[in-house]
């Protein structure tokens, strides 16, 4: 499902061995084959070399963005001789991807749970769609939504872009999704605005996928899209897609956040302000929309006046970021 936004119903994530991708990502669409998977160091690599960088100056790009990473840290992660692990780390990938211009995903999505390799499936413990979203049921019905165990949540990478004006532009999600049955052939994907006076944003359908019935509840502020994968899905087929909300004008916003319905083992969220880059910027996380929030905690903006978000293992319930201009 996806949050204020919400991620598709499953809104994420167990990365298993059957992912290829044509060797680039983003780009092609990721599609499920025997026993191949993408690998994060060959993509940096490619990345790297693409871009002409040396390691140092690589380095000192982070460096221009308050992320500090070794040159022998990059050096491991480019061989493959270790993969980055913890939420820092998590923190300077996604930066990589604005330094290198591989956009949101092209490098956090090749990383996996850190025990990936000795993971099984699992059932995994769902949260009712209407404690994320109390209004959904009418259009839900509507829509013959299919349930949402169908499609399992890989890793989601929010992208999402807050004007001079300090009103939401664009948002930008790329999902990397499994499917758990076969025959699945689409999922549904959410936004929830608090400015009731506001146009619903402009939905529309990037890559691998196609949009389809949008339907907006005018008292609660609820959008449901469909999106359609570009094949049907057997069960253990990957489809990475990628699509986006265009906002009109309206009122300055205060945060962002994802609902989602079930546990996801990676996301990233960056929140990219102009010049007017606020006092102070938080994340928090709430188990449903009545709950109170929890580990909250100060995050800073770089100086290309982007804040990052970057978590593994999010449980099902509610992730974002606030802030105070």
């Amino acid at each position: 499902m996806i949050s204020r936004t919400g991620v598709p119903e499953p809104t994420k994530v167990r990365i298993s061995p059957t992912v290829s991708d044509e060797r680039r990502w983003p780009g092609g669409p990721l599609r499920a084959t025997v026993d191949a998977v993408p690998s994060f160091a060959d993509a940096l690599d490619a990345a790297i070399s693409g871009a002409g960088l040396t390691l140092e100056r690589l380095r000192e790009h982070l460096a221009a963005r308050g992320v500090t990473v070794s040159r022998s840290a990059l050096a491991y992660w480019r061989t493959g001789r270790s993969l980055p692990g913890r939420e820092a780390s998590l923190h300077a990938v996604v930066e990589l991807e604005q330094v290198l211009g591989l956009g949101a995903g092209g490098l956090t999505s090749l990383l996996g749970p850190q025990d990936r390799q000795c993971s099984r499936p699992q059932r995994t413990p769902l949260l009712e769609r209407r404690r994320l979203w109390p209004s959904v049921r009418p259009s839900s019905l509507e829509f013959d939504l299919p349930p949402e165990d169908q499609v399992r949540l890989r890793s989601v990478h929010d992208e999402l872009l807050v004007a001079e004006d300090r009103q939401e532009r664009l948002l930008r999600v790329r999902l990397v999704a499994e499917a758990a049955v076969d025959g699945v052939v689409r999922m549904a994907t959410y936004y929830q605005t608090e400015d009731r006076a506001r146009q619903p944003p402009r939905f529309a359908a990037g890559h691998c996928c196609r949009a389809g019935r949008t339907r907006v509840d005018a008292v609660s502020g609820l959008l449901i899209a469909e999106l359609f994968f570009d094949r049907e899905l057997r069960a253990g087929d990957v489809a990475a897609v990628e699509y986006e909300f265009v906002f009109p004008p309206g009122r300055p916003v205060q945060g962002y956040h994802r609902r989602f319905t079930r546990p996801a083992p990676l996301y990233t969220c960056r929140v990219q302000f102009g010049s007017n880059v606020p006092e102070s910027i938080r994340r928090f996380e709430q188990r449903d929309l009545a709950a109170p929030r929890r580990k909250v905690e100060e995050l800073r903006a770089t100086g290309s006046g982007a804040a990052t978000l970057a978590a593994r293992e999010v449980r099902a319930g509610i992730i974002g970021v606030e802030w105070t201009w």
